[in-house]
């Protein structure tokens, strides 16, 4: 494959937009969660969104140490970049002790979204992405019924529950979001192999 369409074109793109993003002052957001099971801290998560003009980038990171019979680590990153409140790029990816799990890529191509799997691609879409799971950490998600995930590419149900509390549904589970002063302070995570808890350090 040749041309503005290829992954190369792609990700030139994405990456000389990233730069111009970093090179001048931006706006930023930083918040930092310890991973807890129970009552130890098995891990952490990271989110940061950045502003630049009309440009938004997101990056999310964590890792858990799962211990069972064996210790598993799990891994897991995603970059998503806005341009003038349209998803135009993004990937992420998860992974088990050092061993690759899931990829995920989202792009444009002409006027349609490519989520791509795997190596599979999963889902195409016309309709302009205009949020996405990264900005349930930055923001409440009001009256919102539903977020993007390139992940499981597809849109996930989001429900409020009550004042400053709202759950995301996935095929994985449930995450419940609780707020306190517009920023997502605290998120249950519940699996069907264990319960854990997103706490935002102070």
């Amino acid at each position: 494959m040749t041309g503005l369409s290829s992954p190369w074109y792609r990700s030139l793109s994405f990456i000389f937009l990233l730069s111009l993003l970093y090179a001048n002052k931006s706006e930023a957001q930083r918040l930092e969660y310890d991973v807890i099971k129970g009552d130890k801290t098995v891990g952490y998560m990271l989110a940061e969104k950045k502003i630049k003009g009309d440009s938004v980038f997101y990056y999310i990171e964590s890792e858990t140490n799962i211990k069972m019979l064996l210790t598993f680590t799990v891994h897991y990153t995603l970059e998503e970049l806005y341009v003038a409140g349209v998803l135009v790029s993004g990937s992420a990816e998860s992974t088990l002790n050092g061993n690759s799990r899931t990829k995920s890529k989202v792009w444009m191509e002409g006027k349609e979204y490519v989520v791509e799997v795997n190596g599979y691609e999963e889902m195409r879409s016309s309709d302009p992405i205009s949020y996405s799971v990264p900005e349930l950490y930055f923001s409440e998600p009001g009256k919102k019924e539903e977020t993007f995930s390139q992940q499981f590419a597809e849109y996930l149900i989001v429900k409020k529950d009550e004042e400053h509390l709202f759950t995301l549904y996935s095929e994985d589970g449930r995450n419940t979001h609780t707020y306190e002063d517009g920023v997502c302070t605290h998120v249950k995570l519940n699996r069907t192999y264990a319960s854990f808890y997103f706490q935002l350090k102070q």
